[in-house]
């Protein structure tokens, strides 16, 4: 299979590429600089330390992991590429259940493992994640799917990953531990639509979809 058919955008050496993995089909992203052959993944759900071999270049190395947030269906293969030597983000709000993911196990019974992985660098709002002179990562926090959501956003690329945020028509639920309605609207309406329109969206689920898009056509936030 040819990884074309998982290219998002690219500009340059610098390629974006997605695909789903794990038992909810959860976006994965990978940003991968084809000069200095180095990546960085937008979240890493069971199954895509496997899709990395597939994807990127087989003398490519996973350098940083950046999570949205620490639902155990985007953190499952964290503990794989940290062990490779990949560098970890996250919002000191969601550091715990990453770190700590036996606490997640108990609360939704879980029945597979999950391993811890450990946070080397807090983001907050605002924050910008350089990666070796060759990306930059714009940090917009969004609670109220999670207490510590996480959108990253590629200027450079024109492309925002939104995690369990914005989705193609919907919203991420807002009815679990750290939730809460109005913080997420409010948050994609000031750290979202405010994007350019032609940007990119890749939600942590289902399609890929436009600001443009979600600003006429989403039911969940009339009155923007």
């Amino acid at each position: 299979m040819h990884r074309s058919k998982f290219l998002v955008a690219s500009r340059g050496e610098v390629q974006i590429f997605a695909t789903k993995c794990g038992p909810i089909g959860n976006n994965v992203g990978f940003i991968e600089n084809t000069k200095c052959h180095e990546a960085v993944l937008i979240d890493a759900p069971f199954g895509a330390f496997e899709a990395s071999k597939k994807i990127l270049s087989p003398e490519t190395k996973v350098i940083a992991i950046l999570f949205t947030h620490g639902h155990w269906d985007h953190v499952g293969d964290g503990h794989m590429f940290k062990n490779s030597g990949a560098q970890t983000y996250a919002h000191r709000l969601d550091k715990l259940p990453i770190e700590h993911p036996e606490l997640v196990a108990m609360l939704i019974g879980a029945d597979f493992d999950l391993v811890p992985c450990k946070i080397d660098t807090e983001v907050e709002d605002g924050d910008t994640v350089s990666i070796n002179e060759w990306l930059e990562v714009f940090c917009r926090w969004i609670p109220g799917h999670s207490a510590g959501d996480l959108a990253f956003y590629i200027k450079a690329l024109g492309c925002v990953f939104t995690g369990d945020t914005l989705f193609k028509d919907n919203i991420g639920r807002y009815d679990l531990p750290g939730g809460n309605e109005s913080l997420l609207i409010a948050g994609i309406k000031e750290k979202l639509l405010t994007l350019p329109q032609d940007t990119i969206v890749v939600p942590g689920h289902g399609n890929f979809t436009t600001i443009l898009k979600e600003k006429n056509n989403n039911p969940y936030l009339d009155g923007k």
